[in-house]
């Protein structure tokens, strides 16, 4: 049985003039560095994935070459900020340990 390949809002990390810009459901935010830029875009994915839509982050630099940065389902889960991990382990306090997971590399 051939199976549909998946569909993934995704969401581009947008290169110009030295600085990265991230526009998605109605923000827009610019960073000065890549990790920041990287970071907080597979944040705002997960947490968009999370809510029944399976999104990817993209990179797409000045001569418009197209990079994958991050993909839900495929790339492991980033680690949540302190405040919401706390809040998740509050909620999740009898189901067992919390996975900790990195980031994928770049």
């Amino acid at each position: 049985m051939a199976y549909a390949p998946r569909k993934y809002l995704q969401l581009p990390l947008l290169r110009h003039n030295d600085r990265w810009l991230m526009r998605f459901r109605g923000k827009r935010v610019e960073f000065v560095d890549w990790d920041s830029a990287r970071r907080e875009a597979v944040l705002e994915a997960f947490e968009h994935s999370r809510n029944g839509t399976p999104t990817q982050v993209v990179c797409i630099d000045e001569q418009l070459a197209i990079e994958i940065v991050w993909t839900y389902g495929v790339d492991p889960d980033p680690a949540l900020p302190d405040t919401a991990r706390s809040r998740d382990s509050d909620n999740a306090a009898a189901s067992g340990p919390q996975r900790t997971a990195r980031m994928p590399a770049h």
